[in-house]
């Protein structure tokens, strides 16, 4: 997935943040941050607007398809 989501990145950049969040290390904004979403599994693709309001939560491997879809959604 890492590959897809990076050229997802530079392609949506400009307009969409992405965060990646280590759980399996000992960063612990990483780790609550997770908790806070309810993050169970990896991957899991939270779409949040700019103010904070999850708009979808996606959980396992996503098509590039369905990851533009929820990126989409966020732009509008």
């Amino acid at each position: 997935m890492k590959p897809l989501v990076e050229g997802l990145e530079r392609q949506y950049g400009s307009s969409v943040e992405f965060r990646r969040l280590d759980l399996g290390g000992s960063d612990q904004a990483s780790l609550a941050l997770a908790e806070k979403l309810g993050v169970q599994y990896v991957p899991t693709f939270v779409y949040a607007s700019k103010d904070g309001v999850i708009s979808k939560t996606a959980v396992g491997e996503q098509t590039t398809d369905q990851l533009k879809a929820g990126l989409d959604a966020l732009k509008r």
